[in-house]
């Protein structure tokens, strides 16, 4: 029989009490206060980060996200860096739609297409300009002579709400090339006693650092982007982090005033150490790109904007191709493997040498390379009688769009199809309003993603000749 008196065994009487349970736990795991320090709190990442997200629409939705980049906020480059990777998509997507509607109804048949996703979501930008700057609380009202080592450098880029220069660290959308070689230059500039340019003394030597690497070969570029020219100074420095960084291929200094618009700026640049070229890969194009010359940020995004640009086009080797603003030639080697002739230009000058030499090492006899305003050489080849016609017509225009002029002389030369290529979504609007004016419709919106985690994307236009 079952005596109903007894106590279960689970009671809480049968239970052993704390100091009984202290006594059997292993004396390691006893916590004192001589290991606190050493213990590690760890998140539990069990359940997914929820936030409110505010779409350009104005409807506010749970979205789920990760937190990749401690200054996330602070920086405010990359302010969609923590979401879901399809939900970027879906938003770029969306963002374009929206732009187009608000254009008017003249391009609502065209197709717009999902926004393409990177192969790298981390890790893609191989192009970035970083300020310098030192904080104030730090820096001696007079400059020292001798290295100091408690300044404090940072490497970055502005808050677009307070104006301050934020260190981006170990940036997660850059290189790790590119994150070394920025520390490693933090260090150097207090080793070195370089001065930073402060914009409200308006004195100061090191205003940016521009890093350039290869996907491919992992080689980078150092620029420094100086208010005067200082070789006794910069050339050690330069030395130096050449000999840290054996990949570093050249290191440049360009003088410029901080004050002064980018595209105004004097592109000339002087080698202290190494040599000019650096080398990438797309697809069996290997291309080398000179310090001064235009260089995609996102190669595997670049080398895909290249396929699907030959797919458009539609080759079968009896084509003429215009390839404007050809830069070192990417789009126009991977052409020309598939035309009759293609002919680039670009007012570069350092461009036009570069995609020269790339043609003859990629052993592309069929293609010519003009340097100047892309509407004044075609007008020149024309009056020339060196083409008649083009068969397709690719570009990818600066900020400002390539403009009437350009699009007039592209109308003469009557193309089939034109290739529009930009991320500046104001100008590529403008641009094909003047298109349609000359029949040109667009057929097709790509959206490509070659900027991860930030509001920025590419977007390449099929249009066709009514």
């Amino acid at each position: 029989m079952i005596d109903l008196n007894k106590k279960p065994a689970f009671s809480r009487s049968s239970r052993p009490s704390s100091s009984d349970r202290n006594s059997t736990r292993d004396p390691s795991r006893k916590f004192s206060k001589e290991n606190e320090s050493k213990l590690v709190w760890k998140q539990n990442n069990s359940t997914p980060n929820i936030r409110m997200m505010t779409m350009r629409q104005g409807v506010s939705e749970r979205v789920m996200h990760e937190q990749p980049c401690k200054i996330l906020e602070k920086c405010g480059s990359c302010p969609s860096l923590d979401l879901a990777y399809k939900t970027q998509l879906q938003q770029k997507t969306a963002d374009f739609k929206s732009r187009l509607l608000k254009v008017g109804e003249e391009f609502q048949r065209s197709i717009v297409k999902d926004c393409i996703e990177s192969e790298e979501k981390f890790g893609y930008k191989h192009h970035v300009k970083m300020v310098a700057s030192e904080h104030s609380g730090l820096k001696s009202s007079q400059f020292s002579n001798f290295a100091n080592p408690k300044r404090w450098i940072d490497l970055g880029v502005y808050n677009q709400s307070s104006n301050e220069v934020v260190d981006t660290g170990r940036c997660p959308i850059q290189t790790n090339v590119m994150n070394d070689i920025s520390a490693y230059i933090r260090t150097g500039i207090r080793v070195h006693n370089v001065s930073v340019y402060t914009p409200k003394q308006k004195d100061g030597l090191l205003h940016c650092v521009i890093l350039r690497s290869s996907h491919y070969t992992r080689q980078a570029q150092v620029t420094f982007v100086v208010t005067k020219a200082d070789l006794n100074l910069l050339r050690p420095f330069a030395r130096d982090i050449s000999e840290k960084f054996m990949n570093i291929q050249g290191v440049f200094m360009q003088v410029a005033s901080p004050d002064q618009n980018e595209e105004k700026q004097d592109q000339e640049l002087k080698l202290l150490v190494g040599q000019d070229l650096i080398e990438e890969k797309y697809s069996d194009i290997i291309l080398k790109f000179s310090a001064a010359s235009f260089m995609p940020t996102n190669t595997l995004m670049a080398r895909r904007i290249y396929n699907r640009i030959e797919e458009l086009a539609e080759l079968t080797g009896k084509e003429t191709v215009i390839d404007l603003y050809c830069g070192a030639g990417g789009v126009s080697l991977a052409l020309a493997r598939s035309s009759r002739e293609v002919i680039g230009i670009d007012n570069s000058s350092s461009a036009i040498k570069d995609a020269i030499r790339n043609a003859k090492s990629n052993n592309l006899s069929n293609i010519g390379f003009y340097e100047g305003e892309a509407s004044a050489i075609i007008s020149k080849l024309i009056e020339e009688k060196r083409i008649y016609k083009a068969d397709v017509v690719v570009m990818n225009p600066p900020k400002n769009g390539c403009g009437i002029n350009t699009i007039e002389q592209i109308k003469n030369l009557e193309p089939k199809a034109v290739l529009y290529l930009s991320s500046f979504f104001n100008t590529i609007f403008k641009d094909l309003k003047s298109f349609a004016v000359h029949g040109y419709t667009p057929v097709i919106f790509e959206p490509f993603d070659t900027f991860p985690g930030t509001d920025n994307y590419e977007v390449l236009c099929y249009l066709v000749k009514n």
